[in-house]
Protein backbone atom coordinates (compact mmCIF):
# COMPACT_ATOMS: atom_id res chain seq x y z
CA UNK A 1 0.00 0.00 0.00
CA UNK A 2 1.21 3.64 -1.10
CA UNK A 3 1.46 6.52 1.90
CA UNK A 4 -1.44 8.34 -0.06
CA UNK A 5 -3.32 5.31 0.20
CA UNK A 6 -2.71 4.92 3.75
CA UNK A 7 -3.81 8.45 4.28
CA UNK A 8 -6.90 8.09 2.37
CA UNK A 9 -7.69 4.63 4.57
CA UNK A 10 -6.93 6.64 7.91
CA UNK A 11 -9.13 9.31 6.91
CA UNK A 12 -11.62 6.63 6.34
CA UNK A 13 -11.31 4.86 9.74
CA UNK A 14 -11.60 8.64 11.34
CA UNK A 15 -14.36 9.10 14.20
CA UNK A 16 -16.17 12.13 14.36
CA UNK A 17 -14.88 14.83 16.24
CA UNK A 18 -17.11 14.48 19.51
CA UNK A 19 -15.38 10.86 19.54
CA UNK A 20 -11.77 12.15 18.67
CA UNK A 21 -11.93 14.62 21.76
CA UNK A 22 -12.88 11.47 24.03
CA UNK A 23 -10.20 10.08 22.33
CA UNK A 24 -7.66 12.77 22.84
CA UNK A 25 -8.01 12.86 26.42
CA UNK A 26 -7.18 8.95 27.16
CA UNK A 27 -4.31 9.98 24.62
CA UNK A 28 -3.13 12.66 27.13
CA UNK A 29 -3.56 10.52 30.19
CA UNK A 30 -1.73 7.64 28.91
CA UNK A 31 1.02 10.26 28.13
CA UNK A 32 0.91 11.41 31.51
CA UNK A 33 1.93 8.47 32.92
CA UNK A 34 5.57 8.42 31.26
CA UNK A 35 8.36 9.29 33.35
CA UNK A 36 10.34 10.34 30.39
CA UNK A 37 7.67 12.82 29.80
CA UNK A 38 7.39 14.50 33.28
CA UNK A 39 11.25 14.80 34.16
CA UNK A 40 11.46 16.70 30.81
CA UNK A 41 12.47 20.07 30.86
CA UNK A 42 12.54 21.25 27.24
CA UNK A 43 9.49 19.03 25.18
CA UNK A 44 9.10 19.87 21.51
CA UNK A 45 5.28 20.41 20.71
CA UNK A 46 2.52 21.32 18.19
CA UNK A 47 -0.61 23.48 18.18
CA UNK A 48 -3.21 20.30 16.64
CA UNK A 49 -4.93 20.81 13.81
CA UNK A 50 -8.71 19.20 14.42
CA UNK A 51 -7.69 15.82 13.69
CA UNK A 52 -4.60 15.38 15.58
CA UNK A 53 -4.72 14.14 19.10
CA UNK A 54 -5.18 17.58 21.44
CA UNK A 55 -2.12 17.59 23.51
CA UNK A 56 -2.21 21.02 25.07
CA UNK A 57 -3.53 19.91 28.54
CA UNK A 58 -0.10 18.83 28.45
CA UNK A 59 1.23 21.92 28.76
CA UNK A 60 -0.79 22.85 31.85
CA UNK A 61 -0.54 19.48 33.25
CA UNK A 62 3.24 19.14 32.91
CA UNK A 63 3.27 23.34 34.60
CA UNK A 64 1.66 22.35 37.92
CA UNK A 65 2.64 18.54 38.16
CA UNK A 66 6.42 18.59 37.16
CA UNK A 67 9.51 19.18 39.78
CA UNK A 68 11.08 22.33 37.85
CA UNK A 69 10.94 24.35 35.11
CA UNK A 70 9.54 23.09 31.92
CA UNK A 71 9.88 24.87 28.34
CA UNK A 72 7.67 24.43 25.63
CA UNK A 73 8.93 24.52 21.72
CA UNK A 74 6.67 24.43 18.91
CA UNK A 75 7.26 24.61 14.77
CA UNK A 76 8.29 27.78 13.35
CA UNK A 77 9.92 29.16 10.02
CA UNK A 78 12.93 30.46 10.41
CA UNK A 79 13.08 33.03 7.51
CA UNK A 80 17.03 33.88 7.90
CA UNK A 81 17.63 29.78 7.43
CA UNK A 82 14.10 29.16 5.45
CA UNK A 83 14.05 26.06 7.26
CA UNK A 84 11.37 25.21 10.22
CA UNK A 85 13.06 24.66 13.17
CA UNK A 86 11.65 24.47 17.26
CA UNK A 87 10.91 28.14 18.80
CA UNK A 88 9.67 28.63 22.47
CA UNK A 89 6.13 28.43 23.09
CA UNK A 90 5.31 31.92 24.83
CA UNK A 91 1.16 31.91 24.20
CA UNK A 92 1.65 34.33 21.91
CA UNK A 93 1.05 33.27 18.42
CA UNK A 94 0.71 34.15 14.60
CA UNK A 95 -0.36 32.44 11.76
CA UNK A 96 2.47 31.33 10.05
CA UNK A 97 4.24 30.97 6.46
CA UNK A 98 1.85 27.86 6.14
CA UNK A 99 -1.38 28.78 8.11
CA UNK A 100 0.26 26.97 11.15
CA UNK A 101 0.19 28.91 14.43
CA UNK A 102 3.61 29.71 15.35
CA UNK A 103 5.22 32.16 18.07
CA UNK A 104 4.64 35.55 17.28
CA UNK A 105 8.51 36.77 17.92
CA UNK A 106 10.17 33.14 17.97
CA UNK A 107 13.40 32.59 19.82
CA UNK A 108 14.66 29.06 18.36
CA UNK A 109 15.66 26.47 20.32
CA UNK A 110 18.97 25.03 21.25
CA UNK A 111 20.18 21.41 19.51
CA UNK A 112 19.63 19.60 22.49
CA UNK A 113 15.97 19.22 23.29
CA UNK A 114 14.50 16.56 25.70
CA UNK A 115 11.53 14.98 24.08
CA UNK A 116 9.62 16.05 20.53
CA UNK A 117 5.90 14.88 20.49
CA UNK A 118 5.25 14.25 16.86
CA UNK A 119 1.97 13.79 15.26
CA UNK A 120 1.40 12.06 11.95
CA UNK A 121 -1.36 10.41 10.04
CA UNK A 122 -0.24 6.84 10.61
CA UNK A 123 2.76 5.24 12.60
CA UNK A 124 3.74 1.40 12.51
CA UNK A 125 5.06 -0.65 15.74
CA UNK A 126 8.72 -0.04 14.19
CA UNK A 127 8.18 3.91 14.64
CA UNK A 128 7.91 4.86 11.31
CA UNK A 129 5.44 7.33 10.91
CA UNK A 130 2.89 8.99 7.48
CA UNK A 131 3.02 12.95 7.85
CA UNK A 132 0.56 14.57 5.57
CA UNK A 133 3.01 14.76 2.86
CA UNK A 134 5.18 17.26 3.02
CA UNK A 135 8.34 15.70 4.63
CA UNK A 136 8.11 19.03 7.10
CA UNK A 137 8.64 16.65 10.29
CA UNK A 138 11.66 14.95 7.99
CA UNK A 139 13.25 17.88 8.06
CA UNK A 140 13.02 18.99 11.31
CA UNK A 141 13.99 16.14 13.78
CA UNK A 142 16.98 15.87 12.25
CA UNK A 143 18.35 18.98 13.99
CA UNK A 144 17.25 18.04 16.87
CA UNK A 145 19.08 15.40 19.79
CA UNK A 146 15.88 14.39 21.45
CA UNK A 147 13.89 11.29 22.17
CA UNK A 148 10.74 11.29 19.10
CA UNK A 149 7.19 10.37 20.54
CA UNK A 150 4.89 9.76 17.84
CA UNK A 151 1.57 10.39 19.59
CA UNK A 152 -1.67 9.39 17.83
CA UNK A 153 -5.04 7.45 17.91
CA UNK A 154 -4.90 3.59 18.32
CA UNK A 155 -6.81 3.67 14.62
CA UNK A 156 -3.83 5.37 13.28
CA UNK A 157 -0.86 2.68 14.39
CA UNK A 158 -0.93 -0.02 11.38
CA UNK A 159 1.48 -3.01 11.32
CA UNK A 160 3.69 -1.86 8.99
CA UNK A 161 3.78 1.58 6.36
CA UNK A 162 6.35 1.65 4.14
CA UNK A 163 9.33 4.26 4.63
CA UNK A 164 12.00 6.09 2.92
CA UNK A 165 15.69 6.72 3.53
CA UNK A 166 14.71 10.63 4.66
CA UNK A 167 11.69 9.17 7.27
CA UNK A 168 12.23 9.94 10.48
CA UNK A 169 12.15 7.17 13.37
CA UNK A 170 9.73 7.32 16.28
CA UNK A 171 11.74 6.20 19.62
CA UNK A 172 8.13 5.55 21.07
CA UNK A 173 4.43 5.16 19.96
CA UNK A 174 1.91 6.65 22.44
CA UNK A 175 -2.18 5.94 21.98
CA UNK A 176 -5.34 6.03 23.92
CA UNK A 177 -4.05 1.94 24.66
CA UNK A 178 -0.88 1.73 23.86
CA UNK A 179 2.49 2.78 24.54
CA UNK A 180 5.35 1.24 22.34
Amino acid sequence: MTKAEIRAQIAEKRPDFQTLEKLSAAVVKKFQTLELFQQAKTVGVYIPLPDEVDITPLFQWLETNCVGAQTFYIPAYDEALGVYRLAEYSGELKKGKFGIPEPANPIFAPEEIDLILVPGVAFDHSGNRIGRGGGFYDRLLPQYRAVRAGICFGFQCLERIPAEPHDCKMNLIVTESLIS
